[in-house]
């Protein structure tokens, strides 16, 4: 399933760096219609790209919840591979078969729901949604159906209707842990934490050790401005499930705004694989739905989401014996040989998926990846670009062009590609943060204020960008992109905070903006004893030239808080 939230991490890791510089410096083929919701075949319409692995646009014209569900068409299935177009070709007999003998509303949505999940499974994605809806209509009291319409829009990137339909799904069934973690997720992504908290809480109550609701508790409470608590859950995430990079990053962005930089320098720099999934009975049960190799493809995915990549590789490899000439079996096995630390042998499996179709974008971001980790940055550019220009909303391989873009000295260049993750992906506050940064370490301090309005449009309680914000407002060297009335009323809220050396120090600067400097340095004085309790005393000795700034009574002039020589 595609989602921001496994986005790289190289971004993110390059996005806290900078904050810290600047702190320390269905139908029978060929027939007529044979019942209601089933019609002649398409031309295949609304198939994603099965090579690539880029699903197209959400489906067309797919309808809101309780509306009446739409015919379906069944595709052209000429490109499947024959166990799977078999494997098709009997959920839609069985779907006319339970038509023609009336069956019962359950046993009809049953067969809606096989036939759709086949499809989907295929990446027919509008025939699949038109199976489901057709699932749910007839059997408007199960579960399934919605969770399953949520998963096809979630990968499709149709984020109001996944979450409606994931909505739907806990309102039919409450104690699906894997709905309640999936719908706070969402909340999350739309800048909504504390209505995504709740739900996590939720499915804490079923399972306390659940390493993807604790994730997602903690994340809701940091972007709620509550670090402590956010650590809290966050160290119980990695105490319960396997590393994820996701949860160390978020560590780190937690005991910073507590400030305790030497642990979140601690985190920051950890590794770790995807972030913690739910348990996911249903899913599980789709993955390995289909015959053939893909079978291989959805057992050895699931093992890589739980941590096990060498048993992955084991499974992927008997997939690939099978099935030689399978592109995505090739990269998913490069992505697991990665995963277990075979560079050598993921690159001859990148490598390889690019021969039998080069147009498959996710084995260029596997060469970029190994390109970058050697300190390739410019041949990675060159991948990453390929990726693109195969899946040009491939969030990963902008994210990782934007940070193959800063190593190489080309911020413009990266500038411009994090605007693009920004389109691309408006609910990840991260690729805001990123664009801020790199339009500040740019100097063009009115795109950056005008961008961060824009993103806490978006994430109005996402502290990062708030911070940011308010050090563009009140210490921008350029006089039009300062306005301190502005900085003060959202530094408002936090001058009730405990001491943080950022938060301090942020709060410093538009007190300094607003002519309050008595106000200002006790403040600063603050931040500079918060960094000493933290064990920072380089980050206070930076400090102090603020400090006297703000007691001669001037104003900073630098966002980083670098105060002139």
């Amino acid at each position: 399933m595609r989602t921001v939230r496994h986005a790289l991490p190289a971004l993110l890791a390059a996005t806290v760096a900078v904050a810290a510089a600047g702190l320390g410096a269905a139908c029978a083929p060929g027939g007529d219609t044979t019942g209601p919701g089933v019609e002649a075949p398409s031309t295949g319409a609304g198939r994603a790209d099965s090579t690539s692995g880029a699903p197209d646009a959400s489906p067309a014209d797919a309808p809101e919840v309780d509306a009446p569900p739409p015919p379906v068409e069944l595709p052209d299935l000429a490109e499947l591979p024959e166990p799977v177009r078999v494997q098709v070709r009997e959920s839609h007999d069985a779907l006319l078969r339970a038509q023609a003998e009336s069956a019962p509303a359950t046993a009809l949505a049953e067969a809606y729901g096989d036939l759709g999940l086949v499809l989907m499974a295929t990446r027919f994605y509008d025939t699949a949604a038109a199976a489901l809806l057709n699932a749910a209509a007839e059997a408007p009291g199960e579960m399934q159906w919605p969770y399953y319409l949520a998963q096809l829009y979630r990968t499709t990137g149709d984020q109001p209707r996944a979450r409606r339909y994931f909505e739907r799904a806990v309102e039919i069934d409450p104690s699906y842990l894997a709905a309640l973690v999936r719908l706070g997720e969402m909340y999350l992504d739309e800048g909504r934490p504390e209505e995504a908290e709740p739900l996590f809480e939720r499915a804490l109550a079923i399972d306390s050790s659940s390493a993807a609701a604790l994730s997602g508790a903690g994340s809701a409470a940091l972007a709620r401005g509550e670090p402590t608590r956010a650590i809290d859950y966050l160290e119980r995430a990695l105490a319960v499930g396997p590393p994820a990079w996701n949860v160390h990053y978020t560590l780190a962005t937690a005991y910073r705004e507590t400030g305790e930089t030497a642990k979140a320098d601690e985190h920051l720099n950890q590794s770790g694989g995807d972030p913690p999934e739910p348990p996911d009975p249903l899913m599980t049960a789709y993955e390995n739905l289909l015959r053939g190799p893909r079978a291989y493809g959805a057992a050895g995915a699931a093992a890589m989401r739980e941590g096990r990549p060498a048993e992955a590789v084991s499974i992927f490899r008997e997939g690939v014996a099978e099935a030689p000439d399978d592109a995505d079996l090739r990269r998913q096995l490069g992505d697991a040989l990665l995963a277990t630390g075979d560079t050598r042998g993921a690159g001859e499996q990148y490598e390889t998926a690019l021969r039998l179709n080069p147009t498959e974008a996710r084995a260029y971001v596997g060469i970029a990846v190994l390109l970058a980790m050697s300190g390739r940055h410019a041949e990675a550019i060159d991948r990453y670009a390929a990726a693109i220009s195969h899946q040009p909303d491939y969030l990963e391989a902008r994210l990782g062009l934007v940070d193959a873009y800063r190593a190489v000295g080309r911020p413009g260049d990266a500038a411009a590609e994090a605007a693009r993750a920004v389109e691309i992906a408006p609910g990840f506050p991260d690729a805001w943060l990123g664009l801020g940064l790199l339009l500040t370490q740019l100097e063009r301090y009115r795109e950056a204020r005008d961008r961060l309005e824009e993103a806490i449009a978006v994430h109005p309680d996402e502290l990062r960008l708030i911070d940011l914000l308010i050090r563009i407002l009140a210490a921008a060297p350029d006089d039009a992109a300062r306005d301190g009335q502005r900085a003060m009323v959202l530094a408002a809220p936090l001058l009730q905070a405990p001491p943080n050396p950022t938060i301090d120090e942020t709060v410093a600067m538009a007190l300094a903006e607003t002519g309050r400097y008595t106000e200002a340095a006790e403040r600063q004085r603050r931040a500079i004893t918060a960094a000493e309790q933290a064990g920072r005393p380089d980050v206070a000795r930076n400090m102090a030239a603020a400090l006297a700034l703000y007691e001669q009574g001037r104003p900073m002039r630098s966002p980083f808080g670098r105060a002139p020589q």
